[in-house]
């Protein structure tokens, strides 16, 4: 049973920093001051031409 285990711990630590990288990637992406500064980029609709 060991050994099985043994066996299943480098996929499993490789599975969770992946996981961990997407949850910090997404909670960059989707703050709600970088999506404050991408609205102010881009301008509203009454300022384009």
């Amino acid at each position: 049973m060991w050994q099985d285990l043994a066996a299943l711990t480098p996929p499993l630590l490789v599975c969770v920093a992946v996981l961990i990288g997407v949850v910090m990637l997404l909670r960059r992406e989707m703050s709600p001051k970088r999506r404050a500064e991408r609205n102010e980029r881009r301008g509203s609709p009454d300022e384009r031409p």
